[in-house]
Parts: C-alpha cells; structure tokens; sequence
C-alpha cells in the first residue's frame, strides 16, 4: 500500500530547487533534470520527516546564507554551472560569460525572475541503479522495489507535471537527458506532438512547441563525457534554442 504522506509529498513540488515557476503573462524558462544527486540516507526517520514537509507550492529556490549568496550556489555544483553556460547562451551571450550571468540573472534564487530547476523524479540518489532502492525507501513509501516507485511517477506524477505546463505556461523547458526523451515528453508535451530531432556537433537535439506556446528542447546531458560538455557544442545548442524560441 502507498504511503499517504509519500503520495501527497510526491504529487506536489517535491524534488524542485526552485525559483520563479512564471505566469502566462510572465512566463519562465524551467531546466528540468532526473532526478537530485548526492541521495537521500537509507534513514526511515528521515525520510518520513522529508515527506511531511509542505510542498503544495513551488520551491522558492536558493537563498542566501553565512557561507556564499545564493548566486554562488549556482557555481558550486558542475550541473548547476553546466545550465549556467546553457542559459547564458539561450540569454544570446557567450557561455564564457556563464559566471557574470549567473550573478546578474540569478536563476534559481529566491525572489529573482525568469528561471525554475526542477527534476522528473522527486527523491535523491547517488546514482540511478536499483541497488540503492533499500529498505527504509520500501517502508515510507510503500514499494519494495524501486521499479516499483518509477512506475508510480509515471503514472501519477508525470501528469500533474503536464498540467503544471498548462498553468504557468513556461516559455521554455529545457530537459538533460537524450534516454529520458520518452518521459519528458510524458511529463510535459501535448499528446498529439512529436519531437523534432536535429544534430549539431554530433549531439542530438529534440524539441517541440506545445499548443500554448511552450518549447520543450531535450538536450543530452551535460555531466559525463559522451553528453553535452564542450563549451563549443553548449555555445551552439543554445544558440539553437535561442533561434527556435524567436
């Protein structure tokens, strides 16, 4: 049996770092991931303390602390400064300039406009094997493996994901990850669509324009050495989108 705490934290914004989710009068440019790095502790305590929190509402994104603004935190992750170089292209600058960008532009932080980080999954992982699926992830959430789980947020989360797109209407919705197309496009395009499929630097690009205007573009990602790593081939995908969302 699900979790009903589990259920209620995975249905809403879990998963998001946040930021400005937008309006349709003022829409938003989302980068949507898999699912959080790093991982959750295999701590039923824990867990359940993290499925109690109210995620009825979108994630306000990073704030600043003693440690560094929270502008900084954009740099302090090499996906984070990857999308930087993404956004700063798409922005019609140089991806060198990823660093004054992402200090002028502040996606992600609090309080500032235009940007929204979320992830298709809601919970943290070190990596994507099963292995790590154990036993105080089958307790708090009702399934014993995690295959389980993945088949349950397609289901049930994917679509509340779509109907997010409807309401806010982003402008944009970039998504890392070429294998994943088949869920983002789940996630967050019109039935009847299919992605459009150009190479450049011999690297796919997929994209699409949903009915109210949102582009989702489907990137490979830009973590591991066969992804989208270069400065040159980020430089010309964003270059694309750009030409694509004019």
């Amino acid at each position: 049996m699900i979790d009903p705490e589990f259920e209620k934290w995975a249905t809403g914004f879990s998963g998001s770092d946040g930021g400005d989710i937008g309006a349709p009068q003022n829409p938003s440019i989302w980068f949507c991931g898999i699912e959080w790095g790093g991982g959750h502790n295999n701590d039923e305590q824990e867990l359940r303390a993290i499925f109690a929190e109210n995620v009825g509402m979108p994630a306000e994104g990073y704030s600043d602390d003693e440690v560094m603004p929270a502008w900084k935190r954009n740099l302090a992750y090499i996906f984070n400064w990857q999308a930087m170089k993404l956004l700063a292209a798409i922005n019609g600058e140089s991806v060198s300039a990823y660093k004054s960008f992402a200090e002028q532009a502040k996606p992600f932080v609090k309080d500032e406009k235009g940007y929204y980080k979320m992830n298709l999954f809601p919970l943290a992982f070190r990596n994507t094997t099963h292995q790590l699926w154990q036993e105080a992830f089958a307790k708090t959430t009702g399934f014993e493996r995690k295959q389980e789980y993945i088949d349950w947020i397609k289901l049930r989360r994917y679509p509340i994901m779509k109907s997010w797109t409807q309401s806010y209407v982003p402008k944009l919705i970039v998504c890392t990850g070429i294998t994943y197309s088949s869920d983002f496009r789940k996630a967050f395009v019109d039935e009847d669509l299919e992605f459009n499929r150009e190479t450049h630097d011999c690297r796919e690009l997929q994209w699409v324009v949903n009915k109210n205007g949102t582009i989702v573009a489907v990137i490979p990602f830009m973590v591991n050495r066969y992804g989208l790593t270069r400065n040159v081939s980020i430089q010309k995908f964003g270059n694309r989108i750009r030409e694509i969302i004019s």
